[in-house]
């Protein structure tokens, strides 16, 4: 007896089903199985993975071992789709075999279940469309379809009644009997013959299934309704049901132990084989006989096609070949006319007859592998978002390497003068759609996604789906948590994962890696438990989210090539991943939101402001600069994209670039496999002349020579092939591609290749399998040199315009970060080191974003202030223009729309110091605060009286009579930081740290920033013991499993800020003994805190993402155990070995002598004054005078005499 699996749920029915659909595959073939069906819950994700992995059981003939049948077991509402409001009394019974109907959504249930399978592409469409509707229209708790759907889009469908949460079982639950009758005629109505009642058995223990069966049968009988056998499996075999109640316990955040939560009833509901099920129908075996009819009934269709592009118009009487010939042609004598000068001074390295063939060969390709349309579609948006002004990056990825498109300006670097490759993007020999990644201003990017849109059809265009898998550390904790075990203990487990940017690492790679790790593996069964366990789940599907930057553009409605979903913010998606999106024909096209083109139009926007005109063109693209790369050498790059991390700044460093070459080479080199295969060691010392550049042949010199004799690029690997081994630029082209993949197949084949040509042409056969073994041990982790060109251009540019508008360029990054504390933080560290002060807000001088003073100086924005909103801000703004300046505090409020600017608003100006140059006393002001809001209403309701009599009323009349409440006290310097920091996000006037930065040096590892170098540089290891100072600023007290308190604080130094975790225990590895840290430091543990923390580094690195940014690096981020906290103030004065006084000028050394010689200490005393000349000089003061450390001192010295006291250590 065979049998066929129709109802089944994978990984895809998000933490519900565990099985993988490859394995699914691989049982149903070893099983005798001739077909599966897919069926997630309410979706079909992994309809293009079935597919696929099916096809993948085909023979030589073409004869497949095991069809695929797509299918979604979708949510029907219970009466309209729109209608989004619970009733129980319709839902009906409790979900499939679960002891407790509460769901991972915290629903009841919001709809019954129908499972659908498609007979053929027509019935795969209307699949598609039901599916797609569920989410667009009927999304609640689950998407949900309706019977009016059904009927519109039935054609093409096998209908099944589903489980116990289908209607038809449902109603006789219930009792209601003659409604199931009506429910199970009315989707014969719908479906006609392919309407099924389902049957299912797993089970004595499944008591309500065991009550539902007879009725069921007594149903199809009265009804002559065919019954059909399913198992509605979840895992893949009979031993996975514990994993499988584990994964539950994760997407419901439950314990394993918990007595009420949702679980299965048995462990029954797995891929059964056709023996297995037979057992469940002994007297049925019509029922199992079913299921090979319905597999019968189902063609097998493709769901795979040829990528398609949307039908781009062109003018009458012109094909879309003609079109785009002529459009190229014309866009191209564009480019020749500015690069002419640049041909007669004998300034680029090939000739105009060079670039005319390459872009005649680049036409040719083009036109041959049928992508016409494709570039039209990209230079018609791009030259739109240019007429919108949304400014475009200079290329991304391997199109810079194409001439075509560097003729139509979708890329802006000349491919021919960095030797970058057309065949790298596009060739004749690998036949797929092309991939242009198109990088736009982050403000901007929407704009053009709205222009496509409008262009092509709402219904063509949509964002694509990612399926976010359990990553390797998140489900340890996750499985540590359901096993009851507390937060350190998982942490203190995950620590033990070694760490490799960029690739994940799994747990059984880890327990190769680290011996600590297996010691505790093989000796503490739990720990065996949780990691064996996880080691299953890793990899398998979390969730679901949005493409960072990928968007579909359809030829067609896009439910006719894939279902959509949408996202928590209504996003529409199809519900294929980027791959599996092209496999389907559709054509991906990644929109990128690049900060740094916002960054470099604000501040090209302040250099026009202050000089009359922006940085030209001509300037930027001409990239020999002295001034820009001794900025590089010094790696004064905070703010230069991509190379302000602390590893590139070493490089930059070491490496001293002195040519655009060297920051393209940087570009491609600073990642893990050339850094840690000594690579980039041997391209600095080779360029610096510290070992020889050798070749390994001659011939290799005219491709290696401008990397120093190092293969750094993928282009040059293919160079090589085509150059050495004969091959065309296409096959060296797929021969690079097999290198990154490591296939080894294709790699077999290469070589023998390889070999055979390179000897015909003349050379050493042993030479030859050397090369070969250099080609494929670079070209593993060689780089896309197209990429990196284009984004060194946005790098020199970025350098460029800092090195020449300092002040400009920090305007601009400042407005450009100005919703991230963090970095504003370090941006003004990096001002203040080099001489730019920073201004806070001014009511009267402060525009929106921050701006430049005519000194210099860079102010404070409004928008930076916490509270004001858009309506708030413009409000003031419209006032201040109206009435020129504000006079005083008064003025301001009673100039402003109340109704836009409340309380709090004016509460917030007046903390972040707006007023300072009106009215320093903010106390006083905030203070008088209410009295004059109130004065100012009820002038406004006066103004408003009298205007209707006078046309011309003085509001500034309204501020007489206001006095100021000067008897209360101005407040401590501490108290201004901390209004200015809880209104701004940070201190701008001041820190409470400054007057203990000589003690930070001195009593800790350093400022926070050195720690996270230091991580960056590997220099920091995860798990050593160190000790760093700053202010606590926030405190999150949170409970463990074993309902202990503990706590995550956040300290901050001038440099940045760091996560401290302060557990209930730590155990010491050295002295062996176990200490409790929050109990012990809790009372320190207090926010505005200034202390030291001695603990246990934990560097993670883990990757982040920004809607229309797609993630370059790696990001390290260090967090820290604590040991021990102490008072900073504790060790302020130790290790003092002298103080220096910084003289102001004038004379005031008699009044200070005087102040010196009643101080006692043993303390050496320095002065420090700027001579005559203008020259600081520091002399040493007479041994009678010597000063003992007071924290008050610095305070009164700068008080009485002006001077600035440094304590030296």
């Amino acid at each position: 007896m065979s049998f066929v699996h129709l109802h089944l749920h994978t990984e895809h029915s998000l933490l519900d089903g565990l099985t993988r659909i490859p394995d699914l595959v691989k049982k149903t073939q070893e099983s005798g199985m001739p077909a599966v069906a897919v069926t997630d819950h309410g979706n079909m994700f992994g309809m293009m993975k079935l597919f696929d992995a099916c096809e993948k059981t085909s023979d030589k003939e073409g004869n497949w071992a095991v069809k695929p049948i797509l299918g979604s077991e979708v949510y029907v509402a219970p009466r309209s789709r729109f209608d989004k409001k619970l009733d129980a009394k319709n839902i009906g019974t409790a979900e499939e075999g679960l002891e407790d109907c509460v769901d991972p959504s915290g629903s009841r249930d919001a709809g019954y279940h129908l499972v659908l399978l498609a007979k053929n592409s027509v019935g795969f469409a209307n699949l598609s469309k039901l599916v797609s509707r569920g989410f667009t229209e009927g999304f609640y708790y689950k998407p949900r379809v309706d019977k009016e759907i059904l009927k519109e889009h039935s054609e093409g469908l096998i209908a099944m009644s589903a489980c116990l949460g289908g209607e038809v079982q449902a109603r006789i639950l219930q009792n209601r009997l003659e409604q199931a009758q009506k429910v199970a005629d009315e989707y014969r109505g719908i479906f006609g013959e392919d309407f099924y009642l389902e049957i299912q058995n797993q089970g004595l223990s499944f008591q309500k299934e065991q009550e539902c069966i007879p009725y069921q049968i007594e149903l199809a009988k009265k009804l002559g309704i065919k019954m059909v056998a399913t198992n509605d499996s979840h895992y893949l075999n009979h031993e996975d049901a514990d994993l499988h109640d584990t994964v539950l316990c994760i997407g419901t955040r439950a314990l394993k132990s918990q007595e009420r939560r949702m679980r299965f009833i048995n462990d029954q509901f797995y891929v059964k084989t056709p023996a297995e099920m037979a057992r469940m129908f002994p007297d049925h075996p019509e029922f199992l006989e079913q299921t090979l009819e319905i597999a019968n009934k189902i063609d097998l269709f493709p769901i795979k096609r040829k990528a398609a592009t949307p039908t781009f118009p062109v003018p009458v009487g012109m094909t879309l070949e003609s079109y785009f010939v002529s459009v190229v042609k014309e866009w191209f004598e564009r480019r020749v006319t500015e690069c002419r000068p640049r041909w007669e001074s004998k300034k680029l390295k090939y000739p105009e007859s060079d670039y005319r063939k390459r872009l005649h060969h680049e036409i040719d390709t083009i036109l041959k592998v049928g992508f016409p349309g494709y570039f039209l579609m990209v230079w018609d948006f791009i030259c739109k978002a240019r007429e919108m002004g949304v400014p475009v990056g200079p290329g991304r990825g391997s199109a810079a390497g194409s001439i075509v498109a560097w003729a139509l300006c979708i890329t802006d670097i000349d491919p021919m003068e960095y030797n970058l490759l057309f065949e790298r993007f596009l060739n004749s020999e690998r036949v797929s759609m092309p991939d242009m990644d198109i990088d736009f201003c982050r403000d901007g990017r929407s704009k053009v996604i709205d222009y496509v849109t409008d262009k092509y059809g709402k219904d063509r265009v949509s964002n694509i789906i990612t399926i976010n898998q359990l990553k390797t550390k998140a489900v340890i904790k996750d499985v540590s948590r359901v096993y009851d075990k507390d937060f350190n203990w998982a942490n203190n487990l995950t620590k033990l994962i070694p760490q490799e940017p960029g690739k994940p690492i799994t747990v059984g790679e880890a327990l190769e890696r680290s011996e600590k790790l297996r010691e505790l593996y093989d000796q503490d069964p739990d720990v065996k438990k949780i990691l064996d366990i996880s080691a299953k789940l890793e990899g398998l599907a979390r969730n679901s989210g949005v493409h960072a930057a990928g968007v579909i553009i359809a030829p067609d409605e896009l439910t006719k090539f894939a279902p959509l979903s949408v996202d928590k913010d209504k996003k529409v998606m199809v519900q294929y991943t980027k791959d599996e999106a092209e496999m389907a024909g559709l054509l991906k096209m990644d929109f990128l939101g690049l900060e740094t083109l916002t960054q470099i139009t604000k501040i090209q926007n302040y250099i026009a402001r202050r000089h009359g005109q922006p940085v030209s063109e001509t300037v930027l693209h001409n990239f020999e600069d002295p001034k820009t790369f001794k900025l590089f050498s010094e790696a004064n790059t905070d703010g230069i994209f991509q190379f302000e991390s602390s590893g590139m700044k070493s490089l930059l460093r070491q490496l001293q670039p002195t040519r655009f070459d060297d920051l393209i080479a940087l570009n491609a080199l600073f990642r893990p496999g050339p850094l840690e295969g000594g690579v980039v060691d041997s391209f600095i010392k080779r360029r610096h002349g510290q070992e020889p550049i050798e070749y390994l042949i001659p011939e290799l010199e005219g491709i290696l020579g401008n990397t120093y004799g190092v293969i750094v690029y993928q282009e040059q690997v293919m160079q090589i092939a085509n150059l050495i081994g004969g091959f065309s630029m296409g096959e060296a082209d797929v021969l690079r591609k097999a290198m990154g993949k490591k296939d080894k197949s294709i790699m077999r084949k290469s070589r023998l290749d390889f070999l055979k040509r390179s000897v015909e042409k003349g050379f050493n056969r042993d030479k030859m399998g050397e090369l070969f073994d250099l080609m494929e041990h670079f070209g593993a982790y060689g780089f896309n040199k197209s990429h990196s060109a284009a984004y060194a251009m946005l790098a020199y540019q970025t350098a460029y315009l800092k090195a020449h508008y300092p002040t400009e360029f920090m305007s601009g990054l400042l407005s450009t970060k100005a919703e991230r504390t963090d970095d504003i933080v370090k941006y003004i560290q990096d001002c203040r080191s080099r001489g730019i002060d920073i201004l806070g807000p001014d009511i009267n001088d402060s525009e929106k974003d921050f701006s430049i003073t005519t000194s210099g100086q860079i102010r404070f924005g409004l928008a930076a202030i916490k509270g004001l909103g858009e309506a708030a801000l413009k409000a003031i703004l419209d006032a201040r223009q109206r009435e020129k300046r504000f006079k005083d505090f008064s003025h301001a409020i009673q100039s402003t729309d109340l109704g836009k600017a409340n309380k709090k608003v004016w509460e917030s100006l007046i903390k972040a110091g707006c007023f300072e140059s009106l009215e320093p006393h903010r106390a006083a002001l905030l203070s008088s605060l209410p009295a004059v809001l109130d004065s100012a209403s009820r002038a406004s309701k006066s103004l408003q009286g009298m205007a209707s009599l006078f046309d011309d009323v003085e509001l500034a009349t309204m501020s007489e009579g206001f006095r100021l409440q000067n008897d209360i006290p101005m407040w401590t310097r501490r108290e201004r930081l901390k209004y200015e920091r809880e209104s701004l996000g940070l201190y701008v006037s001041g820190h409470p740290l400054e007057e203990y930065q000589d003690t930070i040096l001195v009593h800790t590892e350093g400022p926070i920033s050195r720690l996270m170098d230091k991580a960056a540089s590997g220099s920091l290891r995860d798990r050593d013991i160190v000790s760093v100072a700053g202010m606590i600023n926030l405190v999150q007290t949170k409970t463990n499993s074993k309902q202990e308190p503990w706590a995550i604080l956040t300290l901050e130094d001038l440099t940045g800020k760091m996560e401290v975790l302060l557990f209930p225990s730590y155990f010491d590895s050295q002295s062996r003994k176990r200490t409790r840290p929050y109990d012990s430091y809790r009372d320190l543990a207090v926010a505005d805190n200034l202390v030291r923390i001695t603990g246990e580094i934990k560097i993670e690195t883990i990757t982040s993402f920004a809607i229309g940014e797609e993630a370059e690096e790696d990001v390290t981020v260090v967090k820290m155990s604590a040991i021990q906290i102490e008072r900073l103030e504790n060790f302020q004065g130790k290790g003092l070995i002298g103080a220096v006084i910084s003289l102001p000028p004038g004379d005031p050394l008699p009044q200070l002598i005087d102040f010196l010689k009643q101080q006692e200490g043993s303390l050496p005393i320095y002065f420090e004054y700027i001579s005559k000349e203008g020259i600081k000089t520091k002399v040493k003061a007479g041994a009678e005078f010597k000063l003992k450390y007071h924290p008050e001192l610095a305070e009164e010295l700068f008080k009485n005499y002006g001077c600035k006291l440094t304590w030296r250590y």
